[in-house]
């Protein structure tokens, strides 16, 4: 279903407060051949002593955002297959925006093998950014370039760097 997340609540590492959630945009937003997307998150308290570029807004009046830095997204075709990753905006997940060098230094952090749901999906997205580490971190370097100067609100600025998942890239 279009904007329903899978799990319904973030899944959520125990032990590291890592997290992701997967959902679908409708087709007219999707990228073409797209079925949809994990986002992948570090939980803030990684970044203690580091300030936030931006901080996230709370939705609901009274409502406490999320605690949580975004770093990737990892895209699937239509059978299930990934693609690519890319970054987005801090306006698109509405996120503690940090800096891409802080991000880029705890990206082995990065581990949802014991969160609730499937756990061959913990443990692939775990692995998953394990071996993609280095294209991670350059794709974090290229949303740092595309955001310089820009704002972090611009709706016109959604998608700041993409890649394939390249499997060549990492041999």
């Amino acid at each position: 279903r279009q904007w329903t997340h899978y799990p319904e609540k973030d899944a959520v590492s125990p032990a590291t407060k890592s997290r992701w959630f997967y959902h679908a945009h409708p087709p007219e937003q999707r990228e073409p051949g797209e079925h949809g997307h994990f986002h992948l998150f570090l939980p803030l308290d990684d970044f203690d002593g580091i300030e936030p570029l931006a901080e996230a807004k709370p939705k609901t009046e009274g409502k406490t955002p999320a605690k949580v830095v975004h770093f990737v997204a990892l895209s699937c075709n239509l059978d299930g297959i990934p693609t690519h990753w890319f970054t987005t905006n801090r306006w698109v997940t509405n996120e503690y925006f940090m800096d891409g060098n802080a991000i880029i230094d705890r990206l082995d952090r990065f581990d949802v093998t014991d969160a609730p749901g499937d756990p061959l999906v913990n443990g692939w997205l775990t692995a998953a950014v394990a071996v993609f580490r280095n294209q991670i971190a350059d794709l974090i370097r290229a949303r740092d370039v595309a955001l310089d100067g820009q704002s972090l609100d611009d709706r016109k600025l959604e998608i700041l760097s993409s890649g394939p998942l390249d499997l060549e890239a990492i041999a």
